[in-house]
């Protein structure tokens, strides 16, 4: 009989053992995390808040949030499309030309359709259905916005934050209008192209040109990276093809599904432009765009305005579009130190295509597009400021809080459309 000794045996360790549950510090970490943006969702209200009572206007009501467009999204999300004759009108027969096509196709369907997706099971009404989806998508944007910027220096990050909080047109990001919705899938495709998931972003991008018209200049933000990583010989001839039809075609798809949902519901694929034809809008020379609308007086879209206000319509509308313009060539000059410093991530390049597209193509459309409104999608160019100095980004985010405040007083008071 062997004398060895017995041998002790250890219990056996599973093979992948199970995760412990996040500790104190790491739940600290996560919360410090969504502080920075969950607090510029707040000061953002703030600031409108302050402007509607400037001017007397409840702005943090449904009501205080629903202009022209919102009735027509609700109209939209509760009856569907509608597509006829404007003769056919009494009230809106004289408005327009004999001929003239009116109705509620010249909206695009994803955010009705969300309204109504929530209306069906909740019985909110309609307003208050949109106003969630806004909200839920506001605050999305921006945490969307400060993971994208994790890597930059906190004084950069914090400046570019800023200037989202105080977009001069961003009353729209709180309105009952599908800018949020749009602002929130356009951060996604950004975070999409950032990893390098080209379907993933094509798939957002087609989701936004579904939200908005301009919306489908989405695709320049994809077709930028995979020109960049092409050059840089990191992305091989055949990859880029494929990430480029993804990134480029799957939005031209969501435009196209637009279409074919108005064709099946009002038996006209072209529905959208019918409408719009009938508002001036089509083809334009931007630069004359541009001259109309920096020399004409604003539209004032409402019977009986308030008269102290109408000079604050002249000047602060004319003020977003110098800014609006400032900001994308600013995008276009960061881009470039970045690329001469070899800083430039592939979205950057991307982003300085779809800010020039973004603040061009309104103007392609006439001076009769609501060139502010359009202006609210820029927001996701403001990542490319983070190559800025902080110095800089301040004055400018002053600049818009100065602009954005008296636009928030325009629009609690129906001045803007």
């Amino acid at each position: 009989m062997s004398s060895a000794p017995f041998a002790v045996l250890a219990p056996e360790v599973p093979a992948t053992a199970p995760e412990d549950p996040p500790s104190p510090s790491r739940w600290r970490r996560r919360a410090s995390a969504l502080l920075p943006p969950v607090l510029a969702y707040l000061v953002s209200h703030l600031v409108y808040t302050v402007a509607g009572a400037l001017v007397a206007e409840p702005f943090l009501p449904v009501s205080g949030r629903v202009r022209a467009d919102s009735g027509l999204y609700a109209l939209v999300a509760s009856r569907g499309y509608e597509l006829f004759l404007c003769d056919a009108d009494p009230d809106l027969g004289p408005m327009f030309a004999p001929g003239a096509w009116c109705g509620t196709a010249g909206w695009f369907p994803l955010y009705p359709g969300l309204i109504r997706v929530l209306t069906w099971p909740t019985g909110l009404g309609e307003y208050e259905a949109g106003l969630l989806v806004t909200e839920v998508c506001l605050l999305l944007s921006f945490v969307l916005l400060w993971r994208l910027l994790r890597n930059t220096a906190r004084p950069g990050a914090v400046a570019v934050l800023a200037l989202a909080t105080l977009l001069p047109a961003g009353v729209y990001l709180h309105a009952v209008f599908p800018m949020a919705l749009a602002g929130a899938l356009l951060l996604a495709c950004v975070t999409a192209v950032a990893s390098r998931r080209w379907v993933l972003a094509g798939l957002a991008g087609a989701l936004v040109a579904a939200a908005y018209p301009m919306g489908v200049a989405v695709a320049a933000i994809g077709f930028g990276a995979v020109l960049t990583l092409l050059g840089r010989r990191e992305l091989r001839p055949w990859a880029a093809v494929r990430a480029a039809l993804a990134v480029c075609g799957l939005p031209l798809a969501g435009l196209g599904a637009v279409f074919g949902v108005h064709q099946l519901t009002v038996g006209h694929w072209n529905a959208y432009l019918m409408i719009q034809e009938h508002y001036g809008n089509g083809l334009h020379n931007p630069l004359h765009s541009l001259a109309e609308l920096a020399t004409e007086p604003s539209v004032i879209p409402i019977a009986e305005p308030r008269q102290d206000l109408l000079w604050v319509l002249h000047v602060f509308t004319d003020a977003e579009l110098w800014w609006s313009l400032a900001l994308a060539l600013l995008v276009v000059a960061a881009a470039v130190i970045a690329s001469g410093r070899g800083r430039l991530r592939p979205f950057d390049a991307g982003l300085a295509i779809y800010a020039v597209a973004l603040f061009v193509g309104p103007l392609i459309a006439g001076p009769g597009v609501s060139q502010y409104r359009s202006h609210t999608l820029l927001l996701p160019v403001l990542l490319v400021l983070r190559h800025l100095p902080a110095k800089l980004l301040w004055p400018y985010a002053a600049v818009a809080g100065v602009i954005a405040v008296p636009m928030g007083m325009l629009f609690s008071t129906w001045l803007l459309f």
